[in-house]
């Protein structure tokens, strides 16, 4: 018997999973355009130019940073609803596990790394930047991608696992990524896991 859980993430909760992942990359973008408009820091008044002024070399990393506080806060409020449900998710035992926390270092490399060096007071920049970062989010949300998240390695682990589910007596093996705050993982011992997409859990060991 698999596990059959219908609990996959709303569109809210991929676009805060997504907007998390890049929140490094947005941080570094707001200090370097503090840093090269550092003459322009000073109240010019409530015109035109000053709004003009202001969107060309502040624009891009104040969007930036409003979309970081509300990816920030989409994440928590998701993980606290994940942590509530997860009593409603089945428990398996785990027989096989390998750790993917690697994958957060592609990530940085390939997603990430390459953005650093672009001027964003261009326009130009700036519109190959979202139009880059939407077919990122596109193929992110669609994959399992959504739970590679440079940040949420932090206090989260990703773990490629194979398990039963406790109580099938055919002991058939299946395959999933899980995302877990549990540290020390083991083999040969029970886990609750919660759905949240094709072959991907949020889970903890149970106890």
């Amino acid at each position: 018997m698999k596990v059959h859980n219908n609990n996959g993430l709303k569109r809210f909760a991929l676009f805060s999973m997504f907007i998390t992942s890049y929140i490094p990359l947005f941080v570094i973008i707001f200090l370097k355009q503090l840093n090269e408009g550092s003459d322009f820091l000073h109240w010019g008044g409530f015109n035109n130019e000053a709004i003009s002024c202001f969107v060309r070399h502040f624009g891009m990393s104040t969007v930036l940073l409003i979309l970081s506080v509300f990816g920030a806060l989409g994440t928590l409020t998701l993980f606290s609803n994940l942590k509530s449900n997860l009593p409603n998710g089945s428990i398996v035992k785990v027989k096989k596990i390998n750790n993917r926390n690697s994958e957060a270092i592609g990530y940085i490399a390939t997603y990430i790394v390459p953005f650093f060096a672009t001027n964003y007071s261009s326009w130009f920049d700036c519109v190959v930047f979202a139009v880059i970062i939407i077919l990122i989010y596109i193929i992110y949300t669609n994959s399992s991608m959504i739970l590679i998240n440079p940040l949420l390695s932090i206090w989260y682990s990703l773990l490629e696992i194979e398990y039963t589910v406790v109580g099938d007596s055919s002991e058939e093996t299946h395959d999933a990524l899980i995302i877990t705050s549990t540290k020390d993982y083991k083999e040969n011992i029970n886990y609750q896991i919660y759905q949240i997409g094709f072959k991907l859990y949020y889970g903890k060991e149970k106890q």
